[in-house]
């Protein structure tokens, strides 16, 4: 379905759902995410691109991200409230996360304590174990889609990448889809994605966290990418001495290029980083 009027741009004071558009909170290639207020409830509300309204292929990837996040069962997904279209073009609604995000705090202090750390990561395998009990995997596990409520709690956000058994139709065999410094080997031949691919990213988001980059952070674009297929990663030990070695362990079994050598889900890597 075309959007009613294409040339219709979301701006400050715009009303939809019932919520009133006050500022923009970021964007990405899908579309925009404003924060909404309706008396004094605040509201997350993501918007499509008016262009990519017109395709029926990313109109169903849209909708596919919702379907995600409502079908996960945990306080560790950021959860939906509303869907429906505005001017034509589809939106989602969502509970505001008032914390900020991960890449927030590593922008601010680069390397987190291990305790901090550990948390996190235990949240978000929860959120992500709550997804692959549905059949869902994240694919675009990254700091900037961990976010955290006024509390200071993790919460897995951002499900336009997500997998699910009918995905096929929308993502070409052989088509890289990920951010480049969290991708697992498989992800990158473009082959299929299982939970040990989440794993994976999730492990290079606690490296990162702990070590102040990424497994392969000194390198950059295709180089990562074959870095991810070949390299093996720097123990983080030898990187930064006040990692335990037990941890240092799991973060490397987390990151094996073989997705059967990694632990079998988030939470239990979380579980082993706590070892």
């Amino acid at each position: 379905m075309a959007p009613d009027n294409p040339q219709a741009q979301p701006g400050p004071g715009t009303v939809v759902a019932g919520f009133e558009l006050d500022r923009l909170l970021g964007e990405g290639g899908m579309g925009q995410v404003w924060l909404g207020r309706h008396g004094r409830e605040q509201v997350a509300v993501k918007l499509m691109r008016g262009e990519l309204a017109k395709s029926d292929q990313h109109r169903r990837r849209f909708g596919r991200e919702a379907a995600a996040a409502q079908a996960a069962s945990s306080r560790h997904v950021v959860p939906i409230i509303d869907t429906g279209e505005w001017e034509g073009v589809p939106y989602l609604i969502q509970s505001f996360v008032s914390g900020g995000s991960l890449r927030d705090r590593l922008e601010r202090s680069r390397r987190l304590p291990l305790d901090e750390t550990q948390r996190i990561c235990a949240e978000v395998g929860t959120g992500l174990n709550s997804l692959h009990e549905n059949g869902l995997i994240h694919r675009d596990v990254k700091p900037e889609n961990i976010l955290f409520d006024g509390s200071g709690m993790a919460m897995i956000s951002d499900f336009g990448l997500v997998k699910d058994p009918g995905a096929s139709m929308l993502t070409m065999p052989g088509k890289t889809i990920g951010t480049t410094w969290y991708m697992a080997p498989e992800q990158v031949r473009g082959e299929e994605v299982t939970a040990a691919t989440d794993v994976y990213a999730l492990a290079c988001v606690a490296y990162e966290c702990l070590v102040g980059k990424t497994p392969f952070g000194d390198t950059s674009g295709m180089k990562t990418l074959w870095a991810h297929l070949r390299d093996e990663p720097a123990n983080p030990c030898e990187l930064q001495p006040d990692i335990p070695e037990g941890v240092g362990f799991t973060l490397l079994k987390g990151l094996e290029k073989e997705p059967g050598d990694r632990p079998p889900t988030p939470a239990m890597l979380a579980v082993m980083l706590r070892v």
